[in-house]
């Protein structure tokens, strides 16, 4: 596995690769997620992303899905139809990993129902990548809060995400496995045991979680940056991450108000310190 370095997951969006990379390299960086939707629309070449890559020894950490599959058919349908243009933009640059997450409840759609829409859209979104060879990774989402208060529950957890995994049953499908939601979710060191091996993991994320308040009441959008409380059983994840072989990209994910409060710079420096500070040694 390798230290991946994301403006986004850090709290600012909306910047571009070119000005991103300076500041992975001053940080000692080994990979960088690219915003593929905002690269594409500003017309940066795929060809020169990829040398400027190469130059900087910078590996492509992947990209998140393009495609609204929660809401409309209509929707889904557009944002279908454009995502092998962003696979063959993708694939020009050199980047095989694609993820998204799974929200855990709905109003509406109970879990029979729900389930067969996320297994038939995102069975056509996992053909359109596969034929591109891009692997495709689902989070699930931990809290219990989060499922608090809705009608129907739905996936959040290992469990519950494998058998969609498992069903949706393309070549490339995978987890995005992220240290909070896996705690929060109650998963334990045995629990990697069920990850089938390395090539089921296509990201992961590290965080922390606030100190004092119980599982039920955690909020999803309010962590820490990773090592910060001892909340999150970090070292536990990292073990569970090498007993898989894991390759790929690890990405701080704070949600930290804190952290966006800083200056950009700043707020890189950080996040890196806290990512070096809870990294295997």
């Amino acid at each position: 596995m390798y230290k991946g370095f994301s403006s986004s997951l850090l709290g600012f969006g909306g910047r571009l690769l070119k000005d991103d990379v300076p500041l992975a390299l001053e940080n000692d960086y080994e990979g960088i997620n690219i915003n593929i939707v905002d690269e594409y629309a500003n017309d940066s070449d795929p060809l020169k992303i990829k040398d400027l890559l190469l130059k900087s020894n910078l590996k492509p950490g992947g990209f998140g899905l393009p495609v609204d599959f929660r809401n409309a058919e209509e929707k889904y349908e557009e944002d279908l139809a454009k995502l092998p243009d962003y696979c063959k933009y993708a694939k020009e640059i050199g980047m095989d990993r694609c993820i998204t997450w799974i929200f855990p409840s709905h109003d509406t759609l109970d879990y029979k129902a729900n389930y067969k829409l996320h297994k038939d859209r995102l069975t056509r979104v996992a053909k359109t990548l596969e034929e591109y060879g891009i692997r495709f990774g689902l989070e699930f989402v931990g809290p219990p809060r989060e499922r608090k208060g809705k009608k129907y529950e739905f996936i959040h957890n290992l469990d519950t995400l494998m058998e969609l995994l498992n069903d949706i049953g393309t070549s490339n499908m995978g987890i995005l496995l992220d240290a909070y939601h896996w705690d929060m979710a109650g998963q334990t060191s045995d629990d990697f045991k069920k990850i089938p091996g390395n090539k089921w993991v296509i990201m992961a994320h590290i965080n922390d979680a606030p100190l004092g308040i119980p599982v039920e009441e955690q909020k999803d959008l309010v962590r820490d940056l990773p090592g910060a409380t001892g909340v999150i059983r970090i070292a536990e994840f990292f073990k569970g991450l090498g007993s898989l072989d894991y390759d790929g990209p690890v990405y701080v994910e704070p949600f930290s108000d804190p952290l966006k409060a800083m200056n950009f710079p700043d707020a890189v420096k950080t996040a890196k310190a806290a990512m070096d500070k809870v990294w295997p040694k």
